[in-house]
């Protein structure tokens, strides 16, 4: 298989205690990601009990406050290594609302719609050969959980209406309380995307 096209690439943290959402001021954070082109820089702020989303539609980005993470998402799909959800999590970093000492974790998100590389491509390739014994098998997916080093990963493969086309979602996960610099992190993600399209290669 192989990636049609990107519909999210995304960066998460998550901490061991939860956020002060009161040090999250809507106006704090305009300031940090604002334009300065009006039309660029409509947007809506939701607030809810443990949740804060900051959204540009134009832009297609979204910051994500929760209880016990800080997620940033990159809508506009195209390539990785054109992604500012890197620079945008260093932006963010500058709030004194986050505290990266009690970060316990982080990970990359990728979605993406992805197509068999070939014609003769069969719903039963996605199954092992006890769940292929059932006959008449119209729809498939994937959801596996594996570690590879010191990285949790989880991959889920979804069918869209037709069976020709799939939606899958690819995490990689790190179990580590330091973040590394903004450069180790814009490798990884890329790193971490190749991960993604060799083990659909594979399918």
């Amino acid at each position: 298989m192989k990636v049609e096209s990107v519909k999210n690439i995304n960066i998460t943290l998550l901490l061991s205690s939860p956020l002060n959402h009161l040090l999250i001021s809507q106006k704090d954070l305009l300031d940090k990601f604002k334009s300065g082109v009006d039309d660029n820089d409509k947007h809506s702020f939701i607030e809810a009990p443990g949740l804060k989303v900051l959204v540009f539609p134009k832009r297609q980005k979204e910051i994500v406050f929760e209880a016990n993470r800080i997620l940033i998402n990159d809508k506009r799909g195209g390539k990785i290594n054109e992604s500012e959800v890197i620079d945008d999590l260093q932006n963010l970093l500058t709030l004194d609302a986050i505290d990266l000492n009690k970060l316990s974790a982080y990970g990359f998100n990728y979605d993406a719609v992805i197509i068999p590389e070939s014609d003769s491509f069969d719903i039963n390739n996605l199954v092992g050969s006890k769940i292929a014994s059932i006959e008449n098998i119209k729809s498939a997916g994937v959801n596996v959980l594996f570690e590879k080093g010191n990285i949790t990963y989880v991959l889920e493969i979804k069918p869209l209406r037709d069976n020709k086309r799939f939606i899958a979602h690819f995490n990689a996960h790190f179990n580590l309380n330091k973040l590394p610099s903004a450069a180790d992190l814009k490798s990884e993600i890329n790193l971490q995307f190749n991960e993604f399209n060799k083990i659909l290669q594979n399918i």
